[in-house]
């Protein structure tokens, strides 16, 4: 119910969608929503937020990064690395969770509200306790900068991977790996962050603590 929901919602929006026209997607009888979810508005909310889980638990993320080690920078590369496996793990741009979620991300809805509560927020806020880490002294504004310059990064290969696959075609994409770029974009946020030198001619830096290059990195975090 809830697949055949998330498809007729991603293809036609809330308002378009029909309870009748989800219940023939999953061969149920139309009272089975009422039954299962309520009415149409809490199906609809419940699908949002099975397109954004993807799979994936909040806790099990949490005790991860928290556990990754006990300096930020283990922090920032796990957090990272488990948002890049939410954003990389819906590769098709067609698939109706990416669908939905761009909706909502255009034009949202009531269930942005429970979203943003229930699943955004304690990642954001969990992002802005490691920044807060390297810049103890930067006021809030900065911080929620810095955190949407992280998010940025790591967003930019969902949401434009149609025009990127185009641009550098299907190889190129797939080059373009969990394991790379999590170590590219931790690699050049602490780059910013003063953590390691900046990057050189190559693009690279060395990292200061285990004399490594941060792009180059391929050892998994604990949970990842």
């Amino acid at each position: 119910m809830l697949e055949a929901a998330g498809r007729e919602f991603a293809e036609k929006g809330f308002e378009c969608a029909r309870v009748r026209g989800i219940c023939d997607r999953a061969c149920a009888n139309v009272a089975a929503v009422n039954y299962h979810f309520g009415d149409k508005e809490k199906l609809y909310v419940a699908a949002v937020l099975e397109a954004h889980r993807c799979g994936f638990e909040f806790t099990t993320e949490h005790e991860a990064i928290t556990g990754a080690g006990g300096m930020p920078e283990d922090r920032l590369r796990a957090f990272i690395r488990h948002f890049l496996s939410r954003v990389l793990a819906v590769h098709e741009p067609d698939d109706w969770r990416h669908l939905l979620i761009a909706r909502e991300m255009l034009h949202p809805t009531e269930a942005s509200d429970i979203l943003i509560r229930e699943a955004i927020r304690p990642r954001f806020e969990q992002l802005l306790g490691i920044l807060r880490e390297f810049c103890p002294e930067a006021d809030e504004r900065r911080l929620w900068a810095l955190a949407f310059s992280v998010i940025g990064q790591c967003l930019h290969y969902k949401m434009a991977r149609p025009m990127a696959k185009r641009l550098i075609g299907d190889e190129g994409i797939e080059a373009l790996d969990l394991d790379y770029l999590s170590g590219h974009i931790t690699t050049f946020c602490l780059a910013a962050l003063g953590r390691i030198p900046p990057l050189g001619e190559m693009g690279e830096s060395r990292d200061v603590a285990g004399g490594q290059d941060g792009a180059g990195v391929r050892e998994p975090v604990a949970g990842g």
